[in-house]
């Protein structure tokens, strides 16, 4: 893989400065610092497990289905991989309900197995969205096999995988931030204010999280190209692949802990 991406990739704002930011939350600099601190630390924990969760490998297992099922040629070669008829042009909703139902029959904890899935039916809407034909006189607006092609190659999943990182990173981050901060409250009103702050802070945190996944591209790309240019890996192969690609985030995550 030798042009995967190394070394620390910036990040517009740090995450303590997004946390500062929460200006009608009455702590003191350093207790937003420490909030700061404990949200990171809380999302590099769970970065260190979920490689191993089978609703997670199952929910990115869907993602590379949806690319490989697209290619022209394709046959499965298991009943225990993942199988999408892009012939019957499945809408991106009917996508993420068959996600869904794949999930669910292939996973452990509840908690990583909801935030994945909701984490790949955000990749799969935003793919879906920015490749989707323009409409003709002779075709229809949504062609699934043509959007999902274009996934089917180095360069194109990587992008479906950083949307799905992306996406998974945002989740943790607002609950831990929520769950850490609604901690220490004084009030009723506070607690108003905090859930306010929180609400108009998801730009920021969706950002902050798009930047941290940036980090996966390039090793997503090389990965694919290597062990999914033929067929769907199996599940051991996406294991170790979730493995590094988490540990690269939880890598960044720390480098900001430490600024």
């Amino acid at each position: 893989m030798g042009h995967e991406r190394v070394g620390a990739l910036p990040h517009s704002k740090r995450w303590r400065d997004i946390v500062a930011q929460m200006e009608s939350y009455s702590g003191s600099a350093e207790e937003l610092a420490a909030l700061a601190a404990s949200t990171l630390k809380n999302v590099r924990s769970r970065y260190r497990k979920l490689h191993v969760d089978d609703g997670v490998i199952s929910s990115f297992q869907f993602l590379i289905a949806l690319a490989k099922c697209a290619s022209e040629g394709h046959r499965q070669s298991s009943s225990l991989l993942p199988t999408i008829d892009h012939d019957e042009n499945p809408t991106p909703l009917r996508l993420v309900a068959e996600l869904r139902t794949w999930v669910d029959a292939h996973r452990d904890s509840h908690e990583y197995a909801e935030i994945a899935k909701k984490a790949s039916a955000d990749a799969i809407m935003l793919w879906s969205d920015k490749h989707k034909m323009q409409p003709t006189l002779f075709s229809e607006e949504q062609d699934s096999k043509y959007v999902w092609q274009r996934a089917d190659n180095g360069s194109g999943f990587c992008e479906v995988a950083s949307l799905f990182f992306s996406k998974f990173t945002e989740r943790y981050l607002n609950y831990f931030l929520e769950r850490e901060a609604s901690a220490v409250v004084a009030n009723s009103t506070e607690r108003d204010n905090l859930g306010f702050q929180l609400s108009e802070h998801h730009a920021r945190v969706s950002r902050y999280a798009f930047e941290t996944s940036r980090i996966t591209q390039s090793f997503a790309a090389a990965w694919f190209n290597l062990h999914a240019q033929n067929e769907i890996p199996p599940k051991e192969k996406i294991e170790s692949f979730l493995s590094r690609a988490f540990a690269k985030m939880e890598e960044d995550l720390l480098r900001e802990t430490a600024k």
